[in-house]
């Protein structure tokens, strides 16, 4: 996994705080029905509004002019936001957090034989993108 993606993960999730046991508490609960990805508003889960998976999408396609966000080669994938770019991201997301499960770094392999069909067809892909998510990372860019 690139270090950009595990960096942002640690330090959004927060993995770099706590003892061993908080840490482990904490990476189980997040991936428990992959919380990691959502929030429940007025008792509905909403789908990638979590600010840590807004953050994750800006810092790795968006926040230089070479990313791949802005290119005009790549941009269909991320303008709008393509379900195949929420996938990746939510893979991403799923390994860093994965490399914490004991309370400890271990490495988890990010790869297409690891984490093919994870996130599809799945609950987390068939989703409606959310207004807000897509403002939020519309603001960042322009």
């Amino acid at each position: 996994m690139p270090d950009g993606v595990r960096r942002t993960g640690v330090r959004s999730y927060q993995l770099d705080v706590g003892s061993e046991t908080e840490l482990r508490i904490k990476v189980k609960e997040l991936l428990f029905d992959d919380a990691y990805l959502s929030k429940v508003v007025d008792d509905k889960k909403s789908w990638f509004t979590r600010m840590e998976v807004l953050d994750l999408i800006y810092h790795q396609f968006f926040f230089t002019a070479n990313s791949l966000g802005r290119q005009p080669t790549t941009a269909q994938y991320f303008q709008p936001l393509a379900t195949q770019t929420l996938a990746l991201a939510a893979a991403a997301i799923h390994c860093a957090l994965s490399e914490y499960t004991s309370g400890k770094k271990a490495t988890v392999m990010f790869s297409q034989d690891e984490y093919r069909g994870t996130f599809g067809p799945s609950p987390v892909i068939n989703f409606t993108l959310e207004a807000t998510t897509q403002s939020y990372i519309r603001g960042r860019i322009c």
